[in-house]
C-alpha cells in the first residue's frame, strides 16, 4: 500500500498558528521522528489564518492529540482528511508571476520566456522543498545578498537550510570562485538542490574540494563533520526559523569567519528582538534589516 499524504486544516489566529509550529518541532524533535509540515497564510477579510499540517502518511493520532493539547487546541475547529494525489504545489506555481528581490529574477519553466537579460535569472520550480523564490522571506535574503555583493567577495559560503538551494545558487551567480555549501537536514531538500543547480547551470563540487562551485548536503546541523571541515565561512544565509535560529546561535557564530556576514530570516518581525538578542550577546553587529510583509531579514557581521 502506498503512503497518502493527510492534511490537518482549520483557521487559527496568527499567534496560535505560530504555537503550534513550535509545539509540532518540539513534539517531533522529543520523540526522535522528522516533523510534519505545517504552513499558515492570511485569509483576505479575516483575523484569522489558514493552517494546515501535511503528513507524509496516516497520521499518528496519539501524536495529532499530544500536539493540539500542547498548543492549547484541544477545542479547534478542524478537518483531517487525506490529500488529493495531485501536485498542488506546481499547479499553484503556474499561477504565481515571477518574482524580482535584488538583482534576482525567480521564475518557474512556465515562465522562461520572461526572462530578464539585465537580471541574474534563476529557475526554480515547486516541488518537494522548501523555497522558491516567491515567499517574502526568501525575496529578503536574495536582497540582503544583493547589498552584500557590493562590498563582499566571499571566499566561502553556508546556506543553511538550503530548501531548494535558491540562495545558495544566488551566491553562486554573485560569486562564482567562491566554495558554496547548500545544508538541509531533509534528503530530499538536497535532492532537489542538486536538480536545481544542474537546471541552473551552476558549478557542482565536493565537500572539502578545494575548487569553486556549490557542494550539497543532508545533516542535521552544525556538528556534522563534514561541515566543519569547511568551517569558517565568510558568508552564512540562515532561512529557516526564530526557534531554531535562536537554539543554534553560538553554532552558527563559531561557523562564521572573522569579519564574516550573517543572514538571518524565516522570521517574523514582531521575533526581531528575540532573534537579534541571541545574536548580540555572542558578539555580532547588526548591520541592516529587510521587512517583506510581515516577515524580515537580518543582516549582521563578526567584528
Amino acid at each position: 500500500m502506498t503512503d497518502t499524504t493527510w492534511c490537518l486544516a482549520g483557521q487559527l489566529p496568527l499567534a496560535d498558528a505560530q504555537k503550534l509550529e513550535q509545539v509540532i518541532e518540539d513534539l517531533s524533535e522529543s520523540r526522535g521522528e522528522f516533523p510534519p509540515t505545517l504552513s499558515y497564510f492570511e485569509q483576505a477579510g479575516s483575523t484569522l489564518w489558514q493552517t494546515e499540517v501535511f503528513f507524509p502518511s496516516a497520521p499518528d493520532y496519539g501524536f495529532i492529540n499530544a500536539m493540539l493539547a500542547q498548543a492549547g487546541l484541544l477545542d479547534w475547529d478542524h478537518e483531517i482528511a487525506p490529500v488529493e494525489e495531485k501536485d498542488w504545489v506546481s499547479e499553484s506555481q503556474k499561477l504565481l508571476a515571477p518574482v524580482r528581490a535584488g538583482r534576482f529574477l525567480v521564475y518557474g519553466s512556465h515562465d522562461a520566456d520572461k526572462k530578464d537579460p539585465d537580471a541574474i535569472n534563476l529557475q526554480i520550480d515547486a516541488g518537494q522543498a522548501f523555497g522558491t523564490g516567491k515567499h517574502e522571506t526568501t525575496a529578503a535574503c536574495l536582497e540582503a545578498l544583493t547589498n552584500f555583493s557590493k562590498t563582499l567577495k566571499p571566499a566561502k559560503m553556508l546556506d543553511l537550510g538550503t530548501g531548494s538551494s535558491v540562495l545558495a545558487l544566488a551566491a553562486h551567480k554573485l560569486w562564482p570562485e567562491a566554495q558554496i555549501v547548500a545544508s538541509d537536514i531533509d534528503p530530499i531538500a538536497i535532492r532537489v538542490s542538486e536538480e536545481n543547480l544542474e537546471i541552473n547551470g551552476a558549478a557542482k563540487r565536493h565537500l572539502g574540494e578545494n575548487k569553486p562551485g556549490v557542494a550539497c548536503i543532508t545533516a542535521a546541523g552544525l556538528e556534522d563533520a563534514s561541515l566543519r571541515e569547511e568551517m569558517p565561512f565568510n558568508l552564512i544565509a540562515a532561512n529557516i526559523l526564530a526557534g531554531p535560529l535562536v537554539d543554534m546561535a553560538a553554532e552558527i557564530t563559531g561557523a562564521l569567519a572573522v569579519e564574516g556576514k550573517l543572514i538571518l530570516s524565516g522570521l517574523l518581525v514582531t521575533q526581531e528582538t528575540t532573534v537579534l538578542d541571541a545574536y548580540e550577546a555572542q558578539g555580532l553587529v547588526p548591520e541592516d534589516r529587510i521587512e517583506k510583509g510581515d516577515w524580515l531579514a537580518l543582516m549582521l557581521r563578526k567584528p
